[in-house]
Formats: structure tokens, C-alpha cells, sequence
């Protein structure tokens, strides 16, 4: 039994506490309410695929940039590959293999996707070398291996061991080292912005690049003047460049995608 004193104190706490969270209540349920009505809007959810994962909508992907004062424009379509944690590593091997005019069902995919795990985690375990980057930048294999542990929050040895497990997700560093193994250059895209995507999905869907990495590695046909495999023959292929878009996929989450050249840019 409360005392005469207790009790009043008791009802005063209760009356207190009940106020606090009615007024908590007053400060999230108008944001609740609003994220209810305008749900985040994942672009890329709204893509839609043919059979052989090709994106037929948005069927084109364009990015416009000025590169030593001229106007470039480049035009890409797309392929998915499997969200599997290995995208990064799908996409690159996609966008390889069709660069040599092969296709690459999920299965071989997968298989060079877990082959060059292990190439990257054996360069960047890499005691003594150098890798390149991006124009006169080089790092060290062993700084560079270092560097994307530490952000990791793990030890060396442990990145290692994530990286050829499939735990870790391909990152720079990996991206750093592929594009060193396969002597080419790849760069890496996001949507230029998701306003695009408010009246639906467009047809054209604009790009921007975000990274380069291994812009030293040209292409040996760019030299020889009109060259019968840099005429177009099939789309993305033939292109020594390598193109990848990383999407969001929601709950965040990234994903990353082929980006097939309608021609060989150099």
C-alpha cells in the first residue's frame, strides 16, 4: 500500500511519463506518416530485364562529360548478373568476356568471378610491388592491401581470407588490382541522379562516372587506323574499356552491373 505522500508521488511520475511519450509520439508520427506516403523510391528495382538479363528498360544509358574541352557522350546498354555478393566480380568478368565477343551464361560467370578472387587476393598479398591507379599514381600492393583492411577493421591476413571466401565484396582495391591483371582500364558509374525516375521509368537513363582506375592501360588497336575489330561489329564487344554501374539496391545495399558500348571507345 502506498502512503497519502507515496501515492501522489506515483501518480505524478505516471502523469509525467505518459506526457513525455505523447509528445514523443507528437515529434514521429508526422515523419512516419510522410514516410509511409512517399515511400524512397529505389530506381533500380524499377528496371525491367529480358530472359537473357538484358535491361530493355531503361534501354539506354548515356553519359555526357567534357574531357580537355571536348564534349564526350558515351552510350551503353546493360546487363545484370546475379546479386549474389560477387556482383562486382560478375560484372567485370561479363564485361571481359563480351569484350572478346563472348557472352558468359551465370555459370561460367561464377566460375571466373571465384578464379579471380583468387588472382586479386594473391597480388594484393603482393610483399614487394607496385599497382597503378590512375594517371602517374602508383601504391604499393602491400600499402594498398593495408590500407583497405584498415577499413575494414580487421587484420591483413583476415581480408585476406574474407576475399577468397566471397565474404568480402569487390571494392577500389580490387577494382585497383583487376584492372593491373587484365592491363585494362575500368570505370565505374552511378545514375546521375534518381529525379529522372519520377514520372517513371525513361527510356534513356542518364550516368555519370565516378572512378577510373588503370587509365595508363590502352588500348594496342587504338593506333592502327581503321581497324577491323573496332568497327562495331556487336555490341560491347571489342571494347578494351571496361564499364560497370554500381547501383542501390535498397536496404543499403549496392549492386553492380555490365555496361555494354554501343562502339569501342577508347
Amino acid at each position: 500500500m502506498y502512503s497519502k505522500h507515496g501515492f501522489a508521488r506515483f501518480i505524478f511520475i505516471r502523469v509525467v511519463r505518459i506526457t513525455l511519450m505523447f509528445l514523443h509520439l507528437l515529434l514521429v508520427l508526422p515523419s512516419c506518416v510522410e514516410s509511409l506516403s512517399n515511400p524512397r523510391i529505389i530506381p533500380f528495382h524499377q528496371f525491367a530485364f529480358a530472359q537473357n538479363n538484358v535491361c530493355i528498360n531503361p534501354r539506354y544509358f548515356i553519359s555526357e562529360n567534357h574531357v580537355d574541352g571536348k564534349h564526350e557522350k558515351l552510350e551503353f546498354s546493360m546487363r545484370n548478373v546475379p546479386g549474389e555478393g560477387d556482383c562486382m566480380f560478375l560484372a567485370v568478368a561479363l564485361a571481359t568476356s563480351t569484350s572478346m565477343g563472348l557472352g558468359g551464361n551465370d555459370a561460367l560467370l561464377r566460375a571466373i568471378a571465384n578464379e579471380t578472387r583468387e588472382v586479386v587476393a594473391q597480388v594484393l598479398s603482393a610483399k614487394e610491388g607496385n599497382l597503378h591507379v590512375e594517371g602517374r599514381r602508383l601504391v604499393k600492393a602491400s600499402d594498398l592491401l593495408k590500407s583497405a583492411a584498415k577499413q575494414e577493421g580487421i587484420d591483413k591476413e583476415m581480408y585476406i581470407e574474407l576475399l577468397r571466401n566471397g565474404t568480402l565484396q569487390g571494392g577500389g582495391p580490387e577494382i585497383t588490382a583487376l584492372s593491373n591483371i587484365l592491363r585494362r582500364p575500368i570505370s565505374v558509374y552511378e545514375l546521375s541522379n534518381s529525379e529522372q525516375f519520377d514520372s517513371g521509368v525513361p527510356n534513356l537513363c542518364k550516368i555519370q562516372c565516378v572512378g577510373s582506375f588503370g587509365d595508363i592501360f590502352k588500348d594496342p588497336l587504338s593506333e592502327i587506323p581503321n581497324h577491323a575489330i573496332l568497327t562495331g561489329l556487336q555490341e560491347g564487344a571489342y571494347s578494351w574499356h571496361i564499364h560497370v554501374l554500381v547501383v542501390d539496391a535498397g536496404n543499403g545495399e549496392k549492386h553492380a552491373c555490365a555496361l555494354l558500348p554501343k562502339q569501342c571507345y577508347v
